[in-house]
């Protein structure tokens, strides 16, 4: 059967998921089961209600942060598999928008989730990495969004760079460790980074 026809056959899908044109999305990727319990286990991205009843009007958010909103639900274990099919969908979402601020907090979202994962699934740590670069390599431009955005107002801290610094540390990779936090305290992200270019640095000596 297509899936248009698929569709065609399924319960009408309003509120959040139905309003950002997700519709589709949400009745590929989850089971009736999972659909269920994701509406049970979480609160609606927009404020109040279901996930998928309801007609809404307007909202001033994004299609990514209504995905990233939902995914900060189930960071925990259990339903860390939930978190990274949202976080996937709201990635595109945000790719295809342009939004480079939406994809920083999906970014620091899936370092959240990989790094978590690090010790029972193989390929967690490096996919925590390599989100950490993704998340860096936007950090000049997204640094400039986020004083348009509001105002001016200082600059957070920065998972990518924070979390990248600590798995260097880790590895002993002392030097890129270093390296990372100097960036980050160039580019003025807040945060410890003074904290770890003294410590990284003393270790280098006594390496």
């Amino acid at each position: 059967m297509r899936l248009t026809g698929w569709l065609r056959g399924s319960p009408k899908v309003a509120g959040p998921i139905g309003y950002y044109g997700l519709a589709e999305w949400w009745l590929a990727t989850f089971t009736e089961d999972e659909r269920r319990y994701i509406e049970s286990a979480s609160n609606s991205p927009t404020g109040g209600g279901s996930l998928t009843k309801g007609d809404i009007s307007y909202s001033s958010g994004t299609a990514a942060q209504c995905l990233f909103g939902l995914a900060t639900n189930f960071y925990n274990r259990r339903d860390r598999r939930i978190a990274r099919l949202t976080l996937v969908k709201a990635e595109e979402l945000a790719k295809e928008a342009g939004n480079v601020l939406d994809l920083h907090f999906v970014y620091a979202g899936m370092i959240k989730t990989f790094y978590a994962d690090r010790d029972n699934d193989p390929e967690a740590l490096s996919s925590a990495i390599v989100a950490c670069e993704e998340q860096i390599a936007l950090a000049p431009k997204a640094a400039g969004d986020w004083k348009r955005e509001y105002s001016g107002e200082p600059l957070p801290g920065h998972t990518g760079y924070t979390q990248l610094a600590i798995i260097r540390e880790t590895q002993k990779n002392f030097a890129a460790a270093v390296s990372v936090s100097r960036l980050a305290l160039e580019q003025g992200w807040a945060g410890d980074g003074e904290h770890w270019i003294a410590r990284n640095e003393k270790r280098l000596k006594n390496s």
